[in-house]
């Protein structure tokens, strides 16, 4: 979930203890339009490659690119750090595909340079300036 929705969870639980208390004042309701005041939204882009054009094969290369400045793609060769297994996982987690590959021949790899079938995911999120 963006950073946004979890700031507006938070402030919805602290107001409802406040509600049990001393109840929600002016000041609270400040702070939430501020939460609501959109910084910016950007894109997040995950590049997963797989042993088949099936969301649910095994992910064999993954890059993810923040929007950020300054930020740089990590490529992890052990597939113990990643933290999706098969683009079905990536999208239950609210990545959204925005390519599928080609649903080309299988090909053997030790021959083509290519790395399996490419999927590109986004996640839109909000980030602070």
């Amino acid at each position: 979930m963006g950073v946004m929705f979890t700031k507006i969870e938070e402030w919805i639980s602290l107001a409802r203890e406040k509600i049990k208390s001393e109840g929600v004042r002016q000041n609270d309701l400040d702070q939430l339009e501020q939460i609501l005041q959109v910084k910016c939204s950007r894109q997040r882009l995950l590049y997963l490659q797989a042993t088949t054009p099936s969301i649910r094969s095994n992910v064999i290369g993954m890059a993810q690119h923040e929007p950020v400045n300054g930020a740089i793609t990590q490529i992890e060769p052990d597939t113990d750090d990643w933290k999706y297994q098969t683009v079905h996982d990536a999208i239950v987690d609210g990545w959204q595909a925005i390519f599928f590959p080609g649903q080309r021949t299988s090909f053997d790899d030790q021959e083509i340079d290519i790395l399996g079938y490419e999927f590109i995911l986004q996640k839109m999120e909000i980030y602070d300036e």
